[in-house]
């Protein structure tokens, strides 16, 4: 059974893995975006970030009266006062997301000069990288006057693009570190060129964004800068921007927003602010509410931080990736196909809480795991599971619980089901061991009796007797009239069977005398018993439409025969010399005769088994030497030493007393010591 639901765990697994490695991408990526929400709630969030800091384009800039109603373009003499008293702090470099595409250099010359001059000053030092963007065909570029005041229409090392292309479902959940260009040419992403002039090269195609592990930039406000490199204060710029990557970017409401893997845990706008150094922050400036989206320049510090930290998320590969969840459906699988219902949802359970747990854990040490995608395994698996245990195995322990909870003990009927031995139609061949019992003297003791009553006395009989019957390990097939047939070794293979057959048949036999049952209040009930032991046939017996689990063979006619033989011998229980010899030493046998029962060629050696009571009041040495004596057919002989152990109240021998003197006083020519069931 153990390896059955191994292999049909497999196949689940190999349809329900194989659906999730193909269609599983997107709950891979969902999962990321619900790790990072995990680790908000548990670990809060990350510390502030002593590598980077921004100067932001936001409300209070576009309040500010230097700012106000101005487009862009003319704010260029201020953010070149800016950018020079940053670039004397001494930054590791600068970087500018603010893509001023017209100029104003027609109207009034030079008047971009002060930001002209403040950006060939960083291109100088090398550490100014300026941003465009990648836009099909045709890039949206700075001005001419920007690109030639960086070089970057020399050699274009100074202008890397600022592209964040989303996932296929709109979230950005990868930072490109490398595109190409219109020429072809690969060219380093705007984050991992301001990583590599801050002393880490950036390898590969991409870093997977891990916002939980990106310490927080803090945010200085252009209109604030602006002032404060108007009042000459040098030492605010250095102990804010010194050492440091810096960005200029827009941290605007409604300009340039993206939707990250970080969306369900990002914080309330206007908690990285940096403490002022002219202007305050206004409660107007930041809405204090925590939005699914995130200024872009945020997303390029996070991934800075991540290529500087080493920080960036791992994915596992297509072949880990399939292995997890193929192992996850399989253990789903087996829980419910091998455990009980309850026991199954609970290692089910288990499982989930454990891949959580593992998924989150991971996620402190930069490992995104299929999170989700593992929950889905374990949820189409376990119900896939679930059918076909209700559909295919279930089904089948029911037929087998159906077939024989009325005929067997709960245990024997558990342990059918576990070895899930469903009888075939048509049944089997198996050695077993078949009980036939009657009533004594039944017409006699229910003719007076009425049906009702009757029925009952029955049903109190024979529920004590299949009881009996079930303690000992046999399977009671069917009431016949006043008659049993019962079953041991079927259906369920035991290797005591005759045993256990001689064991139920005087345990019925001392349970009548211990507690008497009677017919109609009076008639007492006495019982006979035939044991053999052989070859049959036993299984569901009849037609697809309908079948009864039953016994058919030679062995059934002569258990039959043997009960009626009692009769003739006056003792309860009859048993062959099969059963004698399956038993051994572990019960008292006395050998009665040699008979050919009614219906069989071939002449069985019959027994009484004994108690340990009723064994020590016989005289076997005696009864065994004139048994001698009668199967030599020296009756005369027989009947004298019968009649000896009749005088010391053996009732058997009595009887032979009898049949020795009839013998004798008519001899047979053909005596072979073996008698016709009938002829006594």
């Amino acid at each position: 059974m153990r390896g059955r639901n191994i292999i049909l765990a497999a196949v689940i697994a190999a349809l329900v893995g194989g659906l999730l490695i193909w269609r599983g991408g997107s709950l891979d990526r969902l999962s990321i975006d619900f790790l990072h929400l995990v680790h908000a709630r548990l670990w809060g969030p990350p510390p502030i970030s002593r590598d980077i800091a921004i100067v932001a384009v936001d409300e209070a800039t576009y309040r500010d009266p230097y700012f106000h109603e101005l487009p862009q373009a003319l704010w260029t003499p201020h953010m070149g006062a800016i950018l020079d008293r940053v670039l004397e702090a001494d930054p590791k470099v600068v970087g500018i997301d603010i893509i001023i595409g017209t100029t104003a250099d027609s109207i009034a010359p030079g008047y971009d000069l002060p930001w002209l001059r403040a950006l060939r000053r960083g291109a100088d030092e090398n550490k100014v990288v300026l941003g465009f963007t990648q836009h099909q065909t045709k890039p949206i570029i700075p001005t001419a006057q920007q690109r030639s005041a960086v070089r970057a229409n020399i050699d274009g090392r100074n202008e890397h693009p600022v592209n964040l292309p989303p996932d296929p479902d709109g979230i950005a959940r990868a930072y490109p570190l490398k595109f190409l260009n219109v020429t072809g040419k690969s060219v380093a992403s705007f984050g991992a060129e301001l990583a590599n002039r801050a002393g880490t090269p950036a390898t590969g195609d991409a870093v997977f964004l891990n916002f939980a592990s990106a310490p927080r930039p803090q945010i200085h406000s252009m209109a604030d800068l602006r002032a404060c490199a108007e009042a000459g204060e040098a030492s605010y710029f250095e102990q804010h921007f010194a050492g440091k990557i810096v960005l200029f970017g827009g941290v605007l409401d409604i300009e340039d927003r993206r939707l990250t893997s970080g969306r369900f845990a990002t914080l309330p706008e206007g908690q990285n602010l940096a403490a002022p150094c002219r202007v305050p922050t206004q409660p107007e400036d930041f809405s204090g509410v925590a939005r699914y989206d995130m200024p872009g320049i945020l997303v390029h510090a996070a991934a800075i931080e991540n290529l500087l930290g080493g920080s960036g998320l791992h994915v596992p590969g297509e072949a880990q990736r399939a292995a997890l969840l193929i192992l996850l459906s399989i253990l789903a699988a087996m829980a419910f196909l091998a455990l009980r219902p309850g026991r199954a949802v609970a290692v089910w359970l288990v499982l989930a809480i454990a891949w959580s747990a593992l998924s989150v854990a991971l996620f402190t040490t930069y490992w995104a795991l299929p999170w989700l995608t593992g929950l889905a395994a374990l949820i189409l698996a376990g119900p896939a599971g679930i059918a076909l245990r209700l559909t295919v195995m279930d089904r089948a322990r029911r037929q087998l619980r159906n077939a024989f909870s009325l005929y067997l003990p709960k245990s024997e009927v558990d342990r059918l089901v576990r070895e899930e031995k469903l009888p075939a139609l048509g049944g089997e061949l198996r050695e077993i061991t078949i009980l036939f019992s009657d009533i004594a003297a039944y017409s006699t003791l229910s003719e007076r009796v009425a049906p009702g009553p009757l029925v009952d006395d029955l049903n109190r009989y024979f529920s004590r007797m299949t009881e009996i019957v079930q303690a000992h390990g046999g399977f009671v097939d069917k009431f016949l009239g006043d008659g049993i047939l019962a079953i041991f070794g079927a259906p369920l293979s035991r290797e005591n069977h005759a045993l256990d057959a001689v064991a139920a048949s005087l345990a019925m036999i001392e349970s009548l005398k211990a507690e008497p049952l009677f017919i109609g209040g009076k008639g007492r009930i006495a019982i006979r018993i035939g044991l053999h032991s052989g070859e049959a046939i036993v299984g569901n017996i009849g037609s697809p439409q309908r079948f009864n689990y039953t016994v058919m063979g030679d062995a059934v006619n002569v258990a039959s025969r043997l009960e009626g033989v009692g009769k003739h011998y006056g003792i309860p229980i009859v048993v062959s010399e099969q059963v004698r010899e399956k038993v051994g030493d572990a019960c008292r046998f006395r050998e009665l005769d040699f008979i050919r029962v009614i219906g069989r060629d071939q002449p069985v050696r019959l027994y009484q088994p004994l108690t340990a009571a009723d064994a020590a009041e016989i005289d076997f040495p005696a009864f065994s030497a004139a048994l001698q004596l009668w199967r030599r057919g020296d009756f005369a002989a027989a009947a004298k030493a019968f009649a000896v152990l009749a005088e010391s109240g053996d009732d058997l021998a009595a009887r032979y007393v009898g049949w020795a003197k009839t013998y004798a006083a008519t001899p047979m020519s053909d005596w072979e010591g073996i008698i016709q069931q009938g002829s006594k």
